[in-house]
């Protein structure tokens, strides 16, 4: 056999604990080059394994005198005694290894590795920096920070890692990512405090943005826009070169609905910016926030809103964001279908993408569905599908077509539709077809003439129209029709939805309530205590309650969607916000 075959036959007897014949092998390629470490240290380990740690301790000796420029057979002494329970001679060996980095800080890594491979981690630790401080040529921060990590001392790692993007700052997401795996999204976590901590010494001596570019980062995992647009904010104003970090921030805000730092961000935007595309786009995100959270009473103002935008930068092809978010605006807020239809209809005549004209499409399937014109939604619906089908706008427009059959009452066929888009590609139809597919089978398994279901089918269809009215009585007939069925908590929170958006938060309140006192143990209730927190926090000045509530949703709820929006509101409501702490 040859060398290569030899080795890899004793390591499968060593896999197998077939110590002894693994020794047979490796004797006899021994015996063919007495210099080679890799096979004294294969030797080794079968002596130790075997537990003959006097013959391990007699071929290290003569390891030495072959090789006496091999100081890694040093540590093998040591590690061998270690095994045999004589750990104060072993610090002695261990101390001879390290100390030869004195006079010969070239062979630090090999020191510093043989450490490694027997699992003497603060040795490693301990050979690796002695020789950066003997030779400052000499960088090992890489490897530092790994051993740090490995053994949980966080804040050293931090420091090395920094230590290495100071040095080559292409090295910093790596290093973000191995941060990631230590950094979560509860500030009071002891990875957040440390890497915080790191950061903020080394800021206040050198204000590189390099410090700031990874503070912003750490916020942001801990989805605290706030503090991280203080931070992308100290970079902008000392680099003046773009948005676009700025921009991703206020994107990464909304997606993670902190809307009250996203307003702040998309101000700053405007104000700011000296760029006709940034200003543009922070304005289009401004009004829809707006429209999104508006009660009727501000309609108007959005509306105007809205023309002016289009009077500056005109209802071109460019614009088509602003516009399609002003005709959902017309068609869903402001009882205007047709003016809604009207302005989606010339825009299909410019010159858009095929995905533009799908989002067109959508839109205009959504308007026909409030005009109740099933049958010409689902047809556009299914044009989508087949002209993208495999865009999520197709997966999209299969739900619509679910929720579509829905409201029309054939909830057995939105049932089939919707259990294929409970393992859609985006998370966020998931949930929706999730959400649509249990309020049917929960409603249907007693009542199978889904009396109840088809009445808040109606209703929520009413809501979708916008004729707040009509579906407020409609949830108020159900409510007394079908007092105490299951289905009294989902009417309850939708009836609330509609009184806020009405500008009544008395009886929005009293709903919530009702729900939290009747159906503590429901799946609605974090909904519930979330949604009474921001009501009491947002329109009915009680910061105490709102405190206490969005405290239940993080103690009692805690795999509720709503659970990081509490936890941050919850700690600025407690005074941690405080922008001077940082």
């Amino acid at each position: 056999m040859s060398y290569s075959q030899d080795s890899k036959l004793a390591e499968n007897y060593m896999d197998q604990g077939e110590y002894n014949k693994a020794l047979s092998i490796y004797k006899k390629i021994y015996e063919q080059n007495r210099s080679n470490p890799r096979t004294i240290y294969n030797i080794i380990e079968v002596y130790q394994q075997l537990e003959r740690y006097d013959s391990a301790d007699s071929l290290i000796d003569i390891a030495q005198r072959i090789s006496p420029r091999n100081k890694q057979f040093i540590i093998e002494k040591g590690y061998n005694a270690t095994l045999q329970g004589k750990d104060s001679l072993a610090t002695l060996y261990y101390d001879a290894a390290i100390k030869v980095i004195d006079s010969m800080p070239n062979l630090t890594y090999q020191i510093a590795r043989r450490f490694e491979e027997r699992n003497e981690l603060d040795e490693a630790i301990e050979a690796f920096e002695k020789g950066m401080a003997i030779n400052e040529k000499l960088n090992y921060n890489y490897q530092l920070a790994r051993l740090y990590g490995e053994q949980g001392d966080l804040e050293k790692m931090f420091d090395a890692n920094i230590k290495l993007i100071e040095q080559n700052a292409a090295y910093r997401p790596r290093a973000q990512a191995l941060f990631s795996q230590y950094v979560t999204d509860d500030a009071e976590n002891e990875g957040n405090q440390l890497l915080r901590k790191v950061l903020l010494l080394r800021l206040r001596g050198n204000p590189d943005p390099v410090y700031n570019q990874l503070l912003s980062w750490l916020f942001v995992q801990q989805k605290d826009f706030k503090k991280a647009f203080i931070q992308e904010k100290a970079i902008y104003k000392r680099e003046e070169t773009n948005m676009n970090n700025i921009q991703d921030l206020v994107e990464t805000a909304i997606d993670e609905n902190d809307l009250e730092a996203a307003d702040e961000i998309l101000d700053y935007m405007i104000e700011e910016t000296q760029s006709i595309n940034v200003r543009y786009l922070a304005q289009v995100l401004k009004i829809r926030l707006k429209a999104n959270a508006a009660a009727a009473s501000e309609y108007e103002f959005i509306n105007q809103e809205y023309e002016k935008l289009l009077a500056t930068y005109g209802a071109e092809k460019e614009t088509f964001r602003l516009q399609l978010d002003y005709a959902n605006f017309l068609a869903f807020k402001n009882n205007n279908a047709a003016k809604a239809s009207d302005l989606l209809t010339q825009l299909e005549k410019t010159n858009l993408s095929k995905f533009q004209k799908a989002d067109v499409k959508m839109l205009l399937a959504d308007i026909l569905v409030l005009q109740e014109q099933f049958n010409r939604a689902l047809i556009f619906y299914s044009q989508i599908q087949n002209d993208l089908p495999n865009d999520l706008r197709s997966q999209e427009s299969q739900f619509k077509v679910a929720r579509t059959s829905y409201y029309q009452g054939d909830f057995p066929w939105s049932l089939t539709q919707l259990k294929v888009l409970r393992s859609a590609a985006s998370k966020l139809i998931a949930n929706d077809a999730m959400e649509l597919s249990l309020v049917i089978a929960d409603h249907s398994l007693e009542d199978t003439t889904f009396v109840a279901l088809k009445a808040f089918a109606k209703a929520e269809l009413k809501q979708y129209q916008n004729k707040r009215a009509e579906a407020i009585t409609l949830y108020d007939r159900l409510l007394l029709d079908h007092k105490g069925d299951p289905i009294e908590d989902e009417a309850l929170l939708n009836q609330a939805k509609l009184y806020e958006i009405e500008g009544n938060f008395e009886k929005a309140r009293d709903n919530y309530q009702t729900i939290i006192d009747n159906y503590s143990d429901g799946i609605l209730a974090d909904d519930a205590h979330y949604r009474l927190g921001l009501l009491y926090q947002e329109q009915l000045a009680d910061p105490d309650k709102a405190k206490a509530l969005f405290e239940k949703v993080i103690f009692s709820y805690a795999d509720s969607i709503h659970f990081v929006d509490a936890r941050r509101r919850y700690r600025r409501l407690r005074g941690d916000n405080n922008e001077k702490a940082f």
